[in-house]
């Protein structure tokens, strides 16, 4: 069968098309541009060395424009707007299997391929299972469960079945150049991890301070990024430097004398930063927007997971009507959900996805935080 496969320039995807290729596919790479970076060149250059190696064709994809409109504008506006936002599951919906699946349409490929660590299979013709991998410290399941339901339907994950471990030694038996290639934790379009740099240089996004002072991001007080810290009744406890510094449940770099003192909101019209005890970010109750269900619709109770890096909690997921969204880059139904967790939990934040599963680690939908 014939299979496209999205080349990252990395030890995973690469061992991906040298496993198809090896199990006797036809096999076509394509690798997406996303932003103007050395690092974002390295990666096509290492991902078309892979591809010669291996003896398969391959094309670059111009997406820039995409995701800068689902990814980087998303990224820098959530944070202003006092949300925690995840640019991996943007991309992942918006971009890079849209893209991917298109090119596979053109090249009339029977599936795709990339090197995500989840498990996906058809339980019969009207239901999708994806499942946890079996690497649960490299698990992506999280990050695909707004992907389209019909590109799931042909896609295919085969590092699912394999820990990262094994990936590598498979990727140094096939003599991949990239076996040994380090692993980035970091967003991709961030140098150096530095996100609060990243936002301050994004063109066109930055306030302009309502003191005149001639500057975008400056540093008057009650003006430009910066501004006040206040308690839930609007006491001024000092000063920060950009609501997009901080994030639900933090505690540390606040500069706060007496407490301790966690952030619990914002208000981004006045630019304040709002603090509260330990209590005032603890919570059971989860509102969401734009829930997408791999499958049917599904309420009671499950397992959830509310960020990237957190444990499944115990919880039941509710149900009922609101209005639609109207947000640009949102993936919305109807209905609004909560979800009910079955123990309070810390620094819920605006922006993230809370991702339900069922007792087996099967991913049944997921939504955004309200």
């Amino acid at each position: 069968m014939k299979c496209v496969v999205g080349l990252s320039g990395g030890v995973d995807s690469s061992s991906v098309a040298a496993i198809l290729k090896s199990n006797g596919h036809e096999v076509v790479g394509c690798t997406l541009k996303m932003f103007e970076a050395p690092k974002s060149q390295m990666a096509i250059a290492n991902a078309k060395k892979v591809a010669d190696f291996l003896g398969i064709q391959h094309e670059v994809i111009d997406c820039v424009a995409d995701f800068k409109k689902y990814v980087t504008d998303y990224f820098v506006d959530s944070y202003l707007d006092g949300h925690t936002p995840n640019p991996c599951i943007m991309c992942n919906t918006h971009v890079k299997f849209q893209f991917i699946n298109a090119f596979r349409k053109r090249h009339d490929a029977d599936f795709l391929a990339t090197g995500h660590y989840v498990r996906l299979s058809a339980v019969d013709d009207q239901r999708l299972e994806l499942r946890q991998a079996v690497d649960i410290k490299k698990d992506q399941s999280y990050f695909l469960y707004a992907v389209d339901r019909d590109i799931l339907s042909c896609a295919i994950f085969p590092l699912g079945e394999y820990k990262k471990t094994e990936t590598r030694a498979m990727a140094r038996e096939f003599g991949l150049h990239v076996a040994e290639s380090s692993e980035s934790q970091d967003i991709c379009f961030v140098a150096n991890n530095d996100y609060v740099s990243y936002i301050k240089n994004y063109e066109g996004k930055m306030p302009k301070c309502s003191e005149n002072c001639g500057k975008s991001a400056c540093n008057c007080f009650g003006a430009g990024i910066a501004g006040r810290i206040v308690d839930k009744n609007g006491n001024i406890l000092g000063r920060h430097n950009g609501i997009f510094n901080y994030t639900i449940g933090q505690r540390k770099g606040l500069g706060l004398s007496g407490g301790p003192f966690f952030v619990c909101g914002f208000d981004v019209e006045k630019n304040e930063v709002i603090v509260t005890n330990k209590e005032g970010v603890k919570g059971n109750l989860i509102t969401l927007r734009c829930v997408k269900f791999i499958n049917r619709e599904f309420s009671g109770d499950c397992l959830v997971q509310i960020r990237s890096t957190n444990s499944k909690i115990k919880a039941k997921l509710l149900r009922h009507e609101v209005a639609n969204s109207n947000e640009a880059a949102c993936i919305c139904n109807t209905d609004q959900y909560q979800v009910e967790l079955q123990e309070p939990e810390y620094g819920m934040a605006k922006g993230q996805h809370c991702v339900f599963y069922d007792v087996n680690n099967v991913v049944l939908g997921g939504g955004i935080i309200s």
